[in-house]
């Protein structure tokens, strides 16, 4: 039987063995399947529908990822001490130093691109906060976000977590946290996939099942075979319907007796509408993003509108994206272990608990025009595949500072 002690304080073991041996604590999420990542069959069934559409739709996929990158990834952060009163920053340094080296550890702007892309899936993203010997962090472990759920008091104050459906699994302190689009108390978040879940599906039947069956249409016309089969019992007439419906199938030959009689039905699709219902679709889930077209490889008019949609972009939803995860980052991170190093050092905080430095996250800034200027000379040296790096896809992706596993999948996405 499970100790109740271990269900009331899921922490407590880990904090009781670091106090006397030192040691540092293993993950509390555990990895008990083959894989963590959740995956189901090829229908996905069973799945979350906004993670569904995210793996499943590529545009639904660069649009996320191209906000994630613009915002984490495109010029970086860096982080700068602030003195609070008559505290000089100088003496604090060490503070800034230490803080720069956790960051460093647990990949810290790996993690705020891994949150940003959760958070627009799911509407939140989480990560269990590991520590070391000393009770500094060691590492990010990245949670499943439909898991993960915050529990509040009756004023709405932030109790713990809930993971799994088992209750209490987290303390407040023991995961970084982020929501999207927090527009109740209740820190859920909202998705940004959710809008457009209905276009993703009728976008996936036209592309997955309608368009397949439109090209065998193209060079070979559906046929109607009729057969008198008056004179055979019932079980032996059903096999033989069954045997013409599958030898009749676009590009077989086939050959028939007098009792068989074939129609070929003419059918012209009307691809060109079609094509145009299709862009529409894509409209509306570019639209929702609001991502530069561009960006997504679909052609603009001019440099002068890229410029200007990437202008927008990188001035709005980029923007607030990163003021967002800026101040979450000092608020749960910074503080955090200023206050720890601080005390660590016999610093005592002031009466009202206020301490004499604040880290602060600052974003560099993403110059739209350096970028246009560099995506235009990175395009000339590719030259259609036959420019001086044509044909050496890694290269680009290495200029471009994308993920270098996108290499091999062959996808255009940063």
């Amino acid at each position: 039987m499970e100790d109740a002690s271990k269900r009331s304080w899921p922490g407590l073991v880990p904090a009781v063995r670091r106090f006397f041996f030192g040691a540092a604590s293993p993950p509390k999420a555990k990895r008990y399947s083959e894989t963590s990542t959740p995956t189901t069959s090829r229908y996905y069934e069973g799945m979350n529908e906004s993670y569904r559409w995210f793996r499943q739709d590529e545009l639904v996929r660069r649009c996320i990822l191209t906000g994630a990158f613009f915002a984490t990834m495109t010029a970086g952060f860096e982080t700068a001490l602030e003195a609070r009163g008559n505290a000089d920053t100088d003496d604090y340094a060490y503070v800034k130093e230490r803080i720069d080296g956790f960051n460093k550890r647990v990949n810290l702007d790996l993690a705020l691109f891994v949150a940003q892309v959760k958070r627009s899936v799911h509407g939140k993203a989480g990560f269990e906060v590991v520590l070391d010997e000393g009770g500094y962090p060691s590492w990010l472990l990245p949670l499943q976000s439909d898991k993960l759920k915050p529990r509040l008091d009756e004023d709405w104050n932030l109790t713990g977590f809930s993971y799994g459906g088992r209750q209490g699994f987290y303390r407040p302190e023991e995961v970084l946290y982020f929501v999207n689009v927090p527009l109740e108390a209740d820190r859920e978040g909202i998705s940004d996939v959710e809008p457009v879940a209905d276009v993703c599906r009728a976008r996936h039947h036209l592309l997955r099942e309608d368009f397949p069956e439109i090209a065998r249409t193209i060079w070979a016309p559906y046929v109607i075979l009729k057969a008198d089969t008056s004179g055979l019992e019932k079980e032996e007439a059903d096999r033989v319907v069954e045997d013409l419906a599958e030898v009749a199938r676009a590009g077989k030959s086939i050959s028939v007796n007098e009792s068989v009689e074939a129609i070929v039905v003419d059918t012209t699709p009307d691809i060109s509408g079609l094509c145009e219902l299709l862009d529409k679709l894509e409209q509306s889930i570019i639209g929702n993003f609001g991502t530069p077209r561009f960006l997504l490889g679909k052609p603009t008019e001019n440099r002068a509108t890229a410029y200007a949609e990437l202008e927008a972009y990188v001035d709005g939803p980029i923007r607030q994206i990163q003021k967002y995860l800026a101040r979450e980052t000092e608020r749960q991170w910074y503080d955090r272990w200023t206050r720890k190093i601080l005390e660590d050092e016999g610093h005592s905080p002031a009466e009202d608990g206020a301490l004499p430095v604040a880290l602060k996250h600052r974003w560099r800034k993403i110059r739209s025009a350096d970028l246009i200027e560099w995506v235009k000379a990175v395009a000339v040296l590719w030259g259609r595949g036959d420019g001086p790096i044509g044909g050496r896809r890694e290269k680009v992706w290495d200029l471009m500072g994308w993920p270098e596993e996108e290499v091999s999948e062959g996808r255009n996405t940063p």
